[in-house]
């Protein structure tokens, strides 16, 4: 059965931490406040300092944009999950001519995907001032991307409606017993889902309570084999590739004092510590994955 298309803002936001909600609304609001004023996308760094942000900018100046994920250096922008973005991006390509949904977010993925080709876009949040910072993001990168309230647990479109849905840096906030049931059920046969996510390892309860937590004020759950195991029920494949066992936690503690691991030298360093520690057994304690399934 079809979803209903207009789901209440005071529903949606009963199923957030109220702190939470104040935070993300808050972040983008303000964004969007700065964005109004661009005329084109050239001047988003001034916007945010964020990577993703400066990473649309970039991708809209390029020559050429037809090839995602490839190169690297135009299309990636997490860098402190830069495997885990390109295999997941590696996993949906190609984008022309397909329609695609990001869950959760800015839209910026949904907006990059645009510029990869993808007929048609939307966003999905139930965040109202995330979903106006990715109007005027699509504005000014010149692309149409449909957004709506909604979240992942009950997604606001009809069955089989897209060939691609994608997360980035928002999975781990879902109820995943009722996502991926959803996630399937608006998916075309042989539809595809990724997500780029914190994994929890004995490392990321280290590494947070050393180095602290990337987003002090938002309850992060980091994915667990406990909270995919209802993948199998709802696809016909699923993977979930971990990396970062050594490296990523330093380089988040780098960026926090003032020093940003450059996206070359991070996926340099990201492939020697996968191979590493593929050798002494410990790719199970990577503390970012790719969740890649298949309808």
């Amino acid at each position: 059965m079809d979803k209903p298309e207009n789901l209440s803002a005071a529903a949606i936001h009963a199923s957030i931490p109220e702190d939470e909600a104040v935070f993300y609304e808050d972040e983008a609001a303000e964004e969007v406040s700065r964005l109004t004023s661009l005329k084109d996308i050239a001047g988003v760094a001034s916007v945010s300092p964020s990577l993703s942000f400066a990473t649309l900018a970039r991708i809209f100046m390029a020559d050429r944009r037809d090839e995602c994920p490839e190169p690297k250096t135009l299309w990636l922008a997490a860098t402190f999950e830069c495997p885990a973005e390109y295999e997941a991006l590696s996993f949906i390509a190609p984008l022309r001519n397909k329609a695609v949904l990001q869950l959760g977010g800015k839209g910026t993925e949904a907006v990059k995907l645009s510029l990869a080709g993808a007929k048609e876009a939307c966003l999905v949040s139930p965040v109202e001032s995330e979903l106006e910072c990715c109007t005027e993001l699509a504005r000014l990168c010149g692309v149409a991307v449909s957004c709506k309230l909604g979240t992942a647990e009950e997604i606001p479109f009809g069955d089989n409606s897209f060939d691609v849905v994608y997360s980035s840096g928002c999975a781990h906030h879902f109820r995943t017993m009722e996502a991926f049931p959803e996630i399937s059920r608006v998916l075309r046969p042989s539809g595809r889902f990724a997500a780029i996510e914190p994994w929890r390892t004995p490392f990321y309860s280290l590494g947070t309570k050393i180095f602290g937590k990337r987003e002090t004020e938002v309850h992060c759950r980091p994915l667990t084999k406990e909270r995919l195991r209802n993948l199998s029920e709802h696809f016909s494949l699923h993977d979930v590739r971990q990396h970062g066992t050594l490296s990523r936690y330093p380089m988040i503690a780098l960026h926090k004092l003032g020093f940003l691991t450059p996206l070359p030298v991070a996926w340099w360093l990201f492939r020697a510590d996968d191979w590493l520690c593929s050798l002494l057994g410990l790719r199970a304690y990577g503390s970012c994955a790719a969740v890649l399934a298949e309808k």
